[in-house]
């Protein structure tokens, strides 16, 4: 029976397999080889719990009987049990220390847990025993590659594909390991062979996808994700990165769409889900009750297990004693978060309060130096895990602890969810509510969130008086120009914004303008449309909408931020997107000297712009229906000595408004955090005071 049962299993009838195999056991319940075909065959069939009962049986019946042990590293590593996993690897190699595949089963295990240096030992061992194994060189190059050492990764995957050429995996995973060095082209013709070699092999596809979406190629990423998925439907990393690239194009219906694809095949992908929740704000078909219910719907999802609700804390509840701010952010690097930071980090009042960066992000750069050392402390968080970072956070008993990140990429919202600090608030980085509980607090204004018409959000307000965003100009900022319609002859309007803001809406109302403003030209500006597949699809959804293409100028990113401001002065009024406006874009166009037409709309991502024009006393430029968007930006147009006055005395207007007054926004931020801080002490529950 036992063997009737081996021959089904080599036929692939693992159903029949297991029938004839149990029959087996039946009779002779003490054979330790049955118990191991058995066990074998139910975790072939998934059934890992049992496997592992199974499999634990064989090997206490025959303490010697090494495959076993092996076997049941493989079941317990697939149910969860690392440790015991790793024993019983370790089991067999103590019983035959020259068993191979017991050595790369275990690199793969450490690999699995994060112990990537002794994997790479395991796995070194295993080829010693067996060189001529290409799984084996093909996990030494997985490995490789997590440890960074992608050369060596390189050369462990070509070493594999001497002995199967034209293994689709393998050329994959090469493919991948030469992206990593920016290698390409050799990247790309790797996934050409791969799927020349298997042309169902969906991964392939999805991995090219995403070398060109890391490459900002996302028309060519967008077709190679669908390619993936017309392979495989269920393939979920490959609709994440198709909703990305779809984000990125500017097509948000598709790809919300795409996203929640994504969530129905990987409902457990946090960072998927935020993305969906941030491809949402850009749709102006989504209304603001529908944002928040979304967001709390990923905090339920996500977030709700970590919390008890009613977190406990060891923080003296003393009003006016001196605070300790925790700031927490991915962005503390060349950034436009880090950018509204900086002046504030430098600025704080180091007699009230002590201020903590948390910085999560591997990549350092002088603006990373610089933050450093304005912060009395500094913790790298990338490496560390989400209890470990509540935990640092407890331990530096910070009082006030603040989110910079909201959904967007690096954010560390599930150390939030584990409330480590007395009061958590979110500012700066995310235009929307996190959909946090334990996120007591958002920081805004009166204007980015008026009181009458309030966006929807988990988070109560804290409105500082003179805005929610502080300007610090890059010292690299060329001069202001002349207004380039009195030399061009025609009025060019413009817009930097992600071509994510540019939806149907914005681009048919944009066209009207054009319409209404003779001779006059539209210049955007964005580094994707430097990829000519990029820029066509570009061209091709602008004209679908009713763009005239010979009003159309795209012009790409440029290779440093003056040649980046410099390309203002071939723009004559900035048209601000909705209902997702621009920040750092706004404030780089009016600093080069470009007034910025703004339509206030009816959440915080929509009011940005009138709230920054509200600050340097620009008022007449905030509209509030489409219609005046319109007019405003035709009278501006028509009106050439109000361009250029506007223009020469725009430094001088921002240099004196709230917008870069530090200090007092300093001062206001700071007040908010007091006002926050004596609520908290004034409710805090006797058991908490020391």
């Amino acid at each position: 029976m036992n063997l009737i049962g081996i021959l089904c299993a080599q036929r692939g009838d693992l159903g029949s397999a297991l029938e004839w195999i149990g029959k087996a056991v039946g009779v002779d319940s003490q054979n330790a080889a049955y118990r191991f075909n058995f066990g074998k065959i139910l975790l072939q069939l998934g059934r890992t719990r049992e496997a592992c009962g199974a499999l634990e049986r064989a090997a206490s019946l025959d303490p010697g009987y090494t495959e076993a042990h092996n076997e049941l590293g493989l079941a317990l590593g697939e149910a969860g049990s690392f440790e015991a996993a790793e024993a019983a690897f370790r089991k067999a190699l103590s019983l035959e220390p020259d068993y191979w595949a017991a050595h790369n089963n275990l690199g793969l295990l450490l690999h699995r847990v994060g112990r990537d240096e002794e994997a790479g030992l395991s796995l070194r061992r295993a080829l010693e025993i067996e060189p001529r194994s290409p799984g084996t060189l093909g996990n030494l190059g997985m490995v490789l590659r997590a440890q960074r050492r992608g050369a060596e990764a390189v050369d462990a995957y070509r070493a594999a594909l001497v002995l199967t050429p034209q293994d689709p995996a393998l050329l994959t995973n090469l493919g991948n390991a030469l992206a990593d060095l920016s290698r390409r082209e050799e990247a790309v013709a790797c996934f050409r062979d791969a799927v020349a070699a298997a042309p169902d092999h969906a991964n392939a596809y999805y991995n090219w996808g995403l070398l060109y979406l890391r490459s900002d190629q996302f028309q060519s990423a967008s077709e190679k994700f669908r390619a993936a998925l017309t392979i495989d439907p269920h393939l979920g990393e490959a609709e994440i990165g198709l909703a990305s690239a779809l984000l990125d194009l500017g097509r948000i219906d598709e790809a919300i769409e795409a996203g929640r694809r994504a969530l129905l095949l990987r409902p457990q992908d946090m960072d998927a889900h935020s993305r969906l929740l941030f491809t949402l704000l850009h749709s102006a078909e989504i209304r603001p009750r529908q944002v928040l219910e979304e967001h709390r719907e990923w905090a339920r999802r996500h977030a709700a297990r970590f919390s008890s609700g009613s977190a406990r804390h060891a923080n003296s509840p003393e009003p006016e004693r001196r605070l300790r701010v925790g700031y927490v952010s991915g962005d503390f690097r060349r950034h436009s978060v880090a950018q509204f930071f900086e002046p504030v980090l430098a600025q704080h009042d180091r007699g009230g309060f002590e201020i903590f960066c948390y910085y999560n992000h591997s990549r350092s750069d002088e603006t990373t130096e610089r933050l450093r050392r304005s912060a009395d402390h500094w913790c790298e968080i990338a490496p560390l895990g989400d209890d470990e970072v509540a935990d640092r956070v407890r331990a530096d008993q910070i009082d006030i602890l603040v989110d910079l990140s909201g959904h967007t990429k690096f954010n560390r919202l599930l150390v939030f969810a584990r409330e480590p600090a007395p009061v958590q608030a979110a500012w700066l980085g995310y235009a929307a509510t996190t959909g946090l509980a334990s996120i007591k607090y958002r920081i805004s204004d009166a204007i980015a969130d008026a009181p009458e018409g309030e966006t929807p959000a988990s988070e109560m307000l804290l409105r500082l008086p003179d805005g929610f965003l502080c300007y610090q100009p890059v010292p690299e900022a060329p001069r202001v120009s002349e207004p380039p319609a009195s030399i061009a002859g025609h009025v060019t309007f413009g817009s930097f914004n992600s071509l994510a803001k540019l939806n149907p809406g914005v681009i048919r109302l944009w066209q009207r303008i054009l319409d209404a403003v003779p001779k006059s030209r539209l210049l955007i500006k964005s580094q994707p449309v430097a990829d000519p597949d990029t820029r066509a699809a570009c061209v091709a959804r602008l004209v679908a909408h009713g763009m005239a293409p010979d009003r159309l100028d795209l012009e790409a990113g440029t290779p440093t931020l003056a040649e980046h401001l410099a390309t203002y002065s071939r723009v004559d009024i900035a048209l601000d997107p909705f209902p997702y406006n621009g920040t750092t874009t706004s404030c780089e166009a009016l600093w080069m000297g470009v007034p910025v037409v703004t339509l206030a709309g009816d959440r915080h991502a929509g009011r940005v712009g009138a709230s920054l024009l509200t600050r340097i006393g620009l008022e007449d430029m905030i509209a509030h229906t489409p219609d005046r968007y319109l007019a405003t930006a035709v009278a501006l147009a028509r009106d050439l000595a109000q361009l250029a006055a506007l223009r020469a005395g725009m430094r001088d207007r921002i240099a004196v408004s709230p917008l870069m007054d530090v200090d007092k926004f300093t001062r206001n931020l700071e007040q908010a955090y007091r006002s926050a801080w004596r609520r908290r002490c004034e409710n805090a529950a006797p058991a908490s005071r020391t």
